[in-house]
Order: structure tokens, then sequence, then C-alpha cells
């Protein structure tokens, strides 16, 4: 039997909530990071993911979310929910996950969808969404996680 199971959860795991379709076993951990340029002697530029120390505005922070299925049968279904932070703004192509669908919503999650369907009204105007208007981000797993499996999804915000 496949379990189905939704994942949503908040900026800090004390503040995750597990809500699940079935008795899924399907744990989660999310980890900040703050996100700097590094230059190498080279003079080539990387992106690295270090432990969060001052953030200051203008700063990048890095959401990981690692999950695994606990279970002894493969989990269905699965979807992961973040919010962007207030006071932050989703850094456009930054969310990554393998084997998923990653989806926005601009309305606090009323309604997701791909960046290319993504509207809303802006003076009176039916408006393409912008990564700043982003709320939410949304990972829609492809194909169940086998039992014993993990995996990973990311996002980045900038401070204002």
């Amino acid at each position: 039997m496949i379990k189905k199971i939704l994942i949503i959860f908040g900026i800090t795991c004390s503040s995750l909530i597990l809500s699940s379709t079935a008795n899924a076993e399907v744990t989660l951990k999310n980890n900040v990071f703050e996100v700097v340029i590094a230059t190498a002697e080279d003079g080539s530029q990387t992106e690295q993911w270090r432990a969060p120390d001052k953030i200051l505005p203008g700063e990048k922070v890095g959401y990981q979310i690692n999950f695994k299925n606990n279970g002894d049968e493969p989990a269905a279904d699965i979807i992961i929910v973040n919010p962007i932070p207030e006071h932050t703004i989703y850094v456009q192509n930054s969310a990554k996950g393998l084997n998923t669908t990653i989806e926005f919503s601009v309305n606090n999650g009323k309604t997701f969808a791909l960046p290319s369907q993504l509207f809303m009204e802006k003076d009176g105007q039916r408006v393409q969404a912008e990564a700043a208007d982003y709320t939410q981000v949304r990972w829609i797993l492809d194909k169940p996680l086998t039992a014993g499996a993990s995996s990973t999804v990311q996002y980045i915000v900038k401070i204002k």
C-alpha cells in the first residue's frame, strides 16, 4: 500500500507542522544557512551555504529541507510548503528539488501555480507575478518516496 502525506512547515523546526492523509512515517528537518559569495584565487566566484552569523539587509538566507521516509512502505503524494518569510524576497530560480514540481503562491497559499502561470492584480490590471510577489513555495514530489529513502529541497531569500 502506498501512503500519502502533506508536509507544511514554517521557518524554524519549532514551528513545524506535519499533517498526513495516512499514518506515513516521513520526517523532515529544516536547516537555515547564510548564503555568501566566495571568491577563489583565480577570481572565480561561487555561492556557498554556511552556518548563519549576523545576517543584514541585502544578504541572502538559504533554507534546506531534508526529508526521509522512515516507514516500510513508499510514501506518495508528498507536498512540502514553506512561506517566504516576512521582510524577505524570494531569489528567482533558487528553489530546487529533485523529482519535484515547484510552484509558488502570491496569496499566502490560497492558490499555487508554476511561475509562467502565476498572475496577480496590480493597479487594477492582471499582470504576471514576479519573484518579489511570491509568498510561499511548494514542492510536489513527482513519484513516491521509497521506504528508507531521503531527499532535499531548498530555496533562497534576500533580506529586505
